[in-house]
Order: structure tokens, then sequence, then C-alpha cells
């Protein structure tokens, strides 16, 4: 795994700022196209024989990342997102993992919850239990924290979201205040934080953590439609500067670059958005082998030829 690259211009809503790196940087750069993170792992020319599993070929030009957001203490990944990107199709499908899913720690065979990995050892154990649990290769990670969150949203301008439904919540060891209206409504920064943290009301009425993952991918899906819509390049240097301070990433800025070139012409109507299928029994959100196996195969993975179900580590 390569070293944990700090601070460039990057972020969790990903075609945000890697349209807004290509038009910082210059559309018409000629750069080397991207190779994957881990070595042993390139793609999509030059793999290795050892790099996939035996009969298996990377497909060209498809690559997967890991977007991370942190919580307030920024110890915890509060929310995680599986993410395809095939720069010939044009094409995105996110997955987002409910942060509760239960996981094999480290292959021993002991549960936890996948949110521990990185609090326990930070970025590798949790891509490495990403990878044993899902089965593919993760080629990039993009790790943002709320504060730039918040900070992305203000620069767009906020957004207009529809709130799902009347929410009444209250947490003063979090200094955590969330009182909206269900409807269509803007929201600042930190309004849409709020908004995106909101699982349930005081009373317990409300939804949980799959209606929590659905208002996060609309909300973020809002952005990022606000920003195909901008046309100046002052704020565009503004979203970078943000992501500058807020993100970690192994992406080199030429591999952003890259990327942000072939994301200019995306349609929005090619973004897949979905949860990976789970079903809570305390305290894990459990995995559904056969619906997993379909999603990945369908969605994200990255081989020429479907995995069968013994190359996932699913713990139903």
């Amino acid at each position: 795994m390569k070293k944990e690259k700090k601070a460039y211009p990057i972020a969790r809503v990903l075609l945000i700022l890697l349209i807004a790196a290509a038009l910082y940087a210059g559309w018409k750069l000629l750069l080397p196209e991207p190779e994957t993170a881990v070595p042993a792992m390139r793609t999509p020319e030059g793999v290795e024989a050892s790099s996939a599993p035996t009969g298996y070929t990377r497909k060209k030009h498809f690559w997967t990342f890991l977007l991370a957001g942190t919580d307030k203490s920024g110890y915890n990944t509060d929310s995680l997102i599986l993410l395809s990107y095939d720069t010939d199709a044009q094409t995105v499908s996110m997955a987002s993992i409910p942060r509760d899913t239960c996981v094999d720690a480290n292959g021993n065979g002991k549960k936890r919850k996948i949110n521990a990995a990185y609090a326990n050892a930070g970025m590798d154990e949790l891509l490495e239990e990403t990878t044993r649990t899902f089965g593919i290769p993760i080629d990039y990670y993009i790790k943002v924290n709320v504060q730039g969150f918040v900070a992305l949203m203000d620069a767009v301008g906020g957004v207009d979201f529809d709130v799902p439904c009347h929410m009444d919540y209250d947490d003063p060891y979090q200094d955590l205040h969330i009182h909206y209206e269900a409807g269509m409504q803007h929201l600042s920064g930190q309004q849409a934080l709020e908004v995106c943290r909101f699982r349930h009301n005081n009373d317990n009425t409300g939804y949980n953590d799959t209606g929590r993952m659905e208002t996060q991918r609309g909300v973020l899906t809002a952005a990022a439609k606000k920003l195909l819509s901008l046309q100046n390049i002052t704020k565009l240097k503004q979203f970078i500067d943000i992501a500058a301070e807020n993100t970690d990433t192994n992406l080199s800025v030429s591999d952003m670059v890259w990327f942000a070139e072939k994301a200019i012409s995306f349609d929005m109507e090619n973004l897949h958005a979905m949860m990976m299928p789970a079903a809570w029994r305390n305290p894990y959100m459990h995995l559904d082998p056969a619906a997993t196996l379909e999603l990945v195969n369908a969605h994200l993975n990255p081989y020429t030829k479907d995995l069968t179900a013994d190359m996932l580590t699913i713990i139903p």
C-alpha cells in the first residue's frame, strides 16, 4: 500500500472536485493515465499475472474508490461508500456501506463493525477489510472530515433538498440539534450536515441507518448537480482550497487531473446510487450474501468475469 498522501484537491463528493481540479489545472494537460494505488493491482494495461485471482483479468479503464467521511472527532468513519468509475462508458456506481456492517476482523473469524477498522489501525486496515469483505481491490481512497463537508456545501451556495421527514432531535453531549420540517427547502452547509446525520427523533420516530444513507446520497447528488451548473472558475479554486485543508487521499495530483478531464463530460443520469443489502440484527447490520454478490458483480466488479461467493467474506 502506498504511503498516505496529504491534502490534495479531492474530496468525498468525487465528481465535484474531479471537475474542479480539471478546470483549475487546465482541461488540455497531457498527463499519463493513472495507475492503481497498489503496485500488485496495476491497471488496466500491464497487469501482472499475480495481481488478480487465477483466471481473472482487470477491465480496462475501470477504477474502484473508497470514500470515507470521518465523524466530528476524526477518529471514526461515520460514512463509507464504495465507488466505481468506468471512464470509457462514463458510468459511476456508488454503494453505501452501513457503518455497523458485521465483518471478519483481520480475517481471524472475530466479528466487529466495519467502522471500527479505521479507528483501530487507520486507512490501511480499513482498505484491507473492505477488500476482504467485498472481494474487490480498492485502487484509491478519499477521506474527508465534517468541516470539509460543511465548507464544500457552503461554497456551492448550499443545496435545495427535499427533507424526507419531520426531524426533531437534540443530543447536548454531541452539541447536535436537528430541527427541520419535511419538504423541499434550501440547506446551508451546516444544515446539510445535520440533515445527513439524522437517524431518528427524540421519541424514536424517523428512520434508521438505511434512511440516513439514502439521505446522504441525495444531498451529495444535489451538490454535484449544483456544481455542474457553475461557470465561475474563482469558485472552483475555492473548492480546491477547501479540499486541500480537509482531505486525505492516495491520488496524485496528475491522477486527479486525468480523472477530472474524463469527468468533464459526465452525465449525472449515469450515476447509480445504492446501498449494500443488509438487515439489522443487534448489534450489527448483516449483509445478505447472495444479494451482495449480485450487487458487486453488477456495479463494482473490476474484473472481466463475475466473482464467486467464496471470493467475498460475508458473515450472514
